[in-house]
């Protein structure tokens, strides 16, 4: 009987473990990821760096495929999964660095 009583507490912690285990895991529709590509007019940048930074900001969040940013247009190239991230994120995340998303069009 006095295993009974910790009975709660582990099952507690198994629930916590499992929690945590699906918060990282990536998110799918229907088993299948579906890639949207995007465009965006970021103001801001001035050189190699600027697109670098870019670059690593925005491959940081879940569901990222690739990403290229050109100072010389202001435009960045996105492809992303669309159950794991949106253009609102993306630009979010590329305005934390300093950046400015003046327009962002996507095509599925």
């Amino acid at each position: 009987m006095k295993h009974l009583n910790k009975l709660p507490i582990v099952l507690f912690i198994a629930a916590v473990i499992f929690i945590v285990y699906l918060k990282d895991k990536p998110r799918k529709y229907n088993g299948k990821p579906v890639m949207v590509e995007a465009k965006l007019k970021v103001e801001g940048m001035h050189c190699d760096d600027c697109e670098a930074t870019i670059a690593k900001g925005v491959n940081q969040l879940a569901g990222i495929d690739s990403i290229s940013a050109n100072h010389e247009d202001s435009t960045a190239f996105v492809r992303f999964d669309s159950n794991q991230t949106d253009l609102a994120e993306i630009s979010k995340t590329i305005e934390e660095y300093g950046f400015h998303v003046a327009a962002a069009k996507s095509e599925q």
